[in-house]
């Protein structure tokens, strides 16, 4: 970990101040650290100060500043800057992270320890240092690739792993597909982080690629805002009637499924409230289940890291349709779910980490 400028906003003085010392003892010599009590204040000292991390309490990251909360504008302004959050609660970990949070930490109540939550801070200083808030490829050991074999009529069995003999990943173009024009995504828990990952690394030409994220209304817009700002492909937000263009992405809003109908040429996007799937809305196999029937092998599916088997089905009947279709591996998932139940039923053709989806997507894609 280099010299850092790590700027503090803390409305309590007193522990912006203990912040503030504790990071002056185990930061490397030469670092420096500002602070400020306000957003206002923070805003204005920010842009002469570079920061190349920013730590902030939550309640002031939830303050509306100019008709925006405060840290997604922070987010859109720094947006290659590391920004560390911390709150009262444990339960607003995602929420925090679903605004653009690059960490979350409970703070110590009174009379709790506090060199737990120091020791954390410092851990994310130094994890995120060398990186910015997305990066275009997601750290880790690369694994194995596991490659199923075509999705019979009844179900499959899961293939054995295979690798080259360097051990990196073997990613093969499925034959059989046709041209792609549509790319079908599905995510649960740790999905917005495989998203920052994945999207980031995805560059033109590329056909339209339409997501369900697990993820409450009014989140998935701030997300798509600030996937757009690190992206070379444009995000959005999806809306109803929403014609699928290439080089964009398209997020299904919290609260609403997302299917996708053909209109002459044209694939367009529907977004309607209705009741849970599998326990939530959106959910990842409505949106599937759509691209099967009306793009057959003309589109790709991805399932990432989730809980449950939203999306599982979906895959299997896209895979019998024609469509290339991948899984993210077990070592790389938050929660090795969803992609697990898929690889089961024989819906996923390569099984793979999630720094290697990038590359797939590309090479199957293109």
């Amino acid at each position: 970990m280099g010299n850092l400028r790590v700027f503090v906003i803390d409305n309590s003085i007193s522990f912006q101040n203990a912040l503030v010392q504790k990071l002056s003892d185990l930061l490397p010599a030469g670092s420096i650290i500002d602070s400020a009590t306000q957003p206002a204040e923070a805003q204005k000292k920010l842009s002469a100060f570079k920061p190349t991390a920013i730590i902030l309490n939550l309640a002031l990251g939830a303050m509306m500043i100019n008709q925006d909360k405060f840290l997604p504008m922070l987010v859109k302004q720094h947006p290659n800057v590391p920004i560390i959050v911390y709150g009262i609660s444990n339960n607003v970990s995602q929420t925090a992270k679903f605004l653009g949070a690059s960490a979350y930490f409970k703070k110590p109540s009174f009379g709790e320890p506090t060199q737990p939550f120091f020791d954390g801070i410092i851990k994310a200083l130094q994890d995120n240092s060398a990186s910015v808030r997305l990066p275009q490829k997601q750290a880790g050991v690369v694994t194995a690739t596991k490659i199923a074999p075509p999705a019979p009529a009844r179900q499959s069995s899961p293939s054995q792993s295979s690798s080259t003999p360097s051990g990196e990943p073997v990613i093969s173009i499925p034959a059989g597909h046709g041209t792609i024009d549509l790319i079908a995504i599905g995510a649960s828990t740790g999905g917005t982080e495989a998203l920052s990952a994945i999207l980031p690394a995805l560059k033109p030409p590329l056909p339209g690629i339409v997501i369900v994220q697990h993820i409450p209304p009014m989140f998935s817009r701030l997300f798509s805002e600030r996937l757009n700002g690190v992206c070379a492909l444009t995000i959005k937000e999806a809306a109803n009637g929403d014609v699928v263009k290439p080089n964009h992405v398209y997020i299904a809003p919290g609260g609403k499924h997302m299917s996708i109908i053909r209109q002459g040429s044209n694939y367009v996007i529907e977004c309607k409230a209705g009741p849970p799937v599998h326990s939530v809305c959106p959910a990842v196999d409505i949106l599937f289940d759509s691209v099967a029937d009306v793009a057959g092998n003309k589109a790709m599916g991805v399932i990432l890291t989730g809980i449950g088997k939203d999306g599982a089905a979906g895959l299997l009947k896209m895979r019998k349709k024609g469509s290339p279709t991948i899984g993210q591996d077990a070592a790389t998932c938050t929660v090795y779910g969803m992609p697990k139940v898929a690889f089961s039923m024989g819906a996923v053709q390569q099984q793979l980490p999630l720094s290697s989806i990038p590359e797939a997507i590309h090479k199957i894609a293109r």
